[in-house]
């Protein structure tokens, strides 16, 4: 008897020992170039429109974010950061500087993400941004202020590369006056990086 419960001790080892690897090779949900789990990670958007209606839209060219996990396992990740958002993408093109808004200019003054939420499930990786921003309106660089925007919401995200989640979804107003319209939609697509600028793998 004893030899048999011995037996089925050195089995049962064989096969956790076995299935160890296997369960580690799938690593975190999000790697370095080096298969690593990065702590944070930063990102570039060449790109992001927040409309308010058909015809007016804050558009800004460049959106940078610098994103600390707190979850970082093989089919979750959560974190939260904060960012910029820059430059205008229409004539001309700008890299740095107030964000365009049609005929007047958007300063984007703070943009944090509270919570980032993403799940691996089959082969779709998506999950939520809660976000916040805030923005001051004027008629000209320089020139007086004309309202200052406060919007905040929770927005879905995907995976739609393999270093590149789309952020895209309603958001409310929560601070400003009348020039600031109650809801927007908001299209941010960012490529994530990793802390020395080398694209991470989302997996």
């Amino acid at each position: 008897m004893l030899k048999k419960l011995t037996l089925l001790a050195v089995s049962v080892a064989s096969l956790i020992a076995l299935a160890a690897p296997a369960a580690q090779a799938e690593g975190p949900l999000i790697t370095d170039e080096n298969g690593n789990a990065p702590t944070y990670i930063t990102t570039k958007s060449t790109d992001t429109v927040i409309v308010h209606t058909a015809t007016d839209a804050l558009e800004c060219k460049t959106t940078s974010l610098i994103i600390n996990f707190t979850q970082n396992a093989k089919t979750t990740v959560k974190g939260y950061g904060s960012g910029t958002a820059e430059g205008t993408p229409k004539g001309p093109v700008t890299h740095s500087g107030h964000c365009g808004f049609g005929g007047a200019v958007g300063e984007v003054t703070s943009l944090i993400i509270n919570d980032l939420h993403l799940t691996k499930h089959g082969a779709e990786t998506t999950g939520t941004a809660s976000l916040s921003f805030t923005y001051d309106l004027r008629s000209a660089t320089g020139a007086g202020l004309v309202a200052e925007c406060t919007f905040s919401g929770t927005v879905p995200v995907a995976k739609t590369g393999t270093d590149i989640l789309n952020v895209a979804g309603n958001i409310t107003k929560t601070a400003g006056s009348a020039f600031c319209p109650a809801t927007s939609t908001i299209t941010i697509g960012l490529t994530l990086l990793d802390e020395f600028g080398s694209p991470v793998a989302i997996h």
